[in-house]
């Protein structure tokens, strides 16, 4: 059973089913859904992907992208980012991600209105419960339920989410006619530790994301305060559409979070229970690969369950997990200490991406 029907939750589902699991997946919410616009993945999770099946019609709905990196005044900011031009990434709506998963998945392993609120552990599995008061026994639970994890709560009560340093993003998805044509793609790294892009997305549409770290107090609107910060990106006289992109979200379409992260765990299992994806190490977003780790995470779990017993099984995937975040944490803390330099920013935050594919773990 995966507690959980967002990325994570139904890529667990699928690869769980691949090794021989009788796999449900519960949601929450009444429907599948995705929170925010667009999402970018890595080489790490398409070939998770690739593996599952699926890979295809994921690269079909979605946009290839090479990140490069500018500052305000449109000049590349240094050679780093042409380091990027090997690593394959695509873009795609988050709804459309969903979508193509949960009928990968298929109805009769997907079950809404269906919110995980704790469990029991017994000798040979673990008894959810429900937040309709109904139980159910399962030989594992799989924890995929977020940031704000009922799972994570039950097996390390006291490790919440936490903000990560006053950090904010504003988000949006717009019809590619609303901005004029965008002929290359790339990240701007502006003052006032701020970064932006503005990139295509498949289906005709055009997503748009800035984000801050250390922001000042918040005043105005969503959308008045993504354009407040336009002139830390954009210094005008080159074609970068971060102001007409905004301007064309309507207000209630834009998206603005505080980032939340969760503390680094050192136990991401029991017997029968396991967590994945942001239910264990929910990451900055300034990394640009948390949805991509927790897809990676999936599979990893999978890999190990297809030759081992369970409890064999999720200590060798908890051992895995630890030791592969012990990095990616060193990385994030990295990348966010360099966010007023904007070479060095550049300069760690490609190291790291070339890091994490080349060294994705599996089982």
């Amino acid at each position: 059973m995966v507690a959980g029907g967002g990325l994570v939750g139904l890529t667990a589902g699928i690869a769980l089913r691949q090794v021989g699991f009788d796999t449900l997946v519960c949601e929450q919410n009444p429907e599948i859904d995705a929170i925010g616009a667009s999402i970018g993945l890595w080489d790490n999770a398409l070939t998770v992907f690739d593996k599952l099946g699926v890979g295809a019609a994921i690269r079909a709905a979605g946009w290839p992208s090479v990140i490069q990196h500018r500052n305000p005044a449109g000049q590349f900011i240094d050679e780093h980012s042409s380091k990027l031009a090997s690593i394959e990434a695509t873009m795609i709506r988050r709804w459309k991600l969903t979508e193509l998963l949960a009928e990968e998945l298929g109805p009769d392993h997907l079950r809404t209105s269906a919110q995980v609120t704790g469990y029991q552990e017994r000798d040979h599995g673990v008894v959810v419960e429900f937040a309709d008061g109904t139980t159910e026994h399962a030989d594992l639970l799989v924890g995929a339920d977020g940031v704000y994890s009922r799972v994570r709560e039950r097996l390390s009560p006291g490790e919440v989410a936490q903000e990560y340093l006053n950090h904010r993003v504003w988000r949006g998805l717009v019809p590619a006619s609303a901005v004029p044509e965008i002929t290359s793609e790339f990240m701007v790294v502006g003052r006032e530790r701020t970064r932006s892009t503005v990139v295509l997305s498949g289906e005709g549409t055009v997503f748009w994301v800035l984000a801050q770290f250390n922001s000042p107090p918040l005043r105005g609107s969503s959308k008045e305060e993504a354009l407040a910060r336009v002139p830390h990106l954009h210094d005008g006289g080159w074609p970068f559409y971060l102001r007409e992109a905004i301007e064309a979200t309507p207000e209630d379409r834009v998206v603005r979070n505080r980032i939340m992260s969760v503390p680094r765990q050192s136990r991401w299992v029991s017997s029968h229970v396991a967590l994945a994806g942001d239910a264990a190490h929910a990451l900055s977003p300034h990394i640009g690969s948390g949805a991509s780790l927790g897809v990676e995470d999936a599979a990893v779990l999978a890999d190990f369950l297809s030759n081992n017993d369970i409890p064999t099984a999720l200590r060798a995937y908890e051992a895995d997990r630890v030791q592969r975040y012990i990095e990616i944490y060193r990385w994030t803390d990295r990348i966010a200490e360099a966010a007023g330099e904007p070479e060095t920013y550049v300069k760690e935050f490609c190291s790291y991406h070339r890091w994490m594919t080349a060294g994705r773990s599996t089982g």
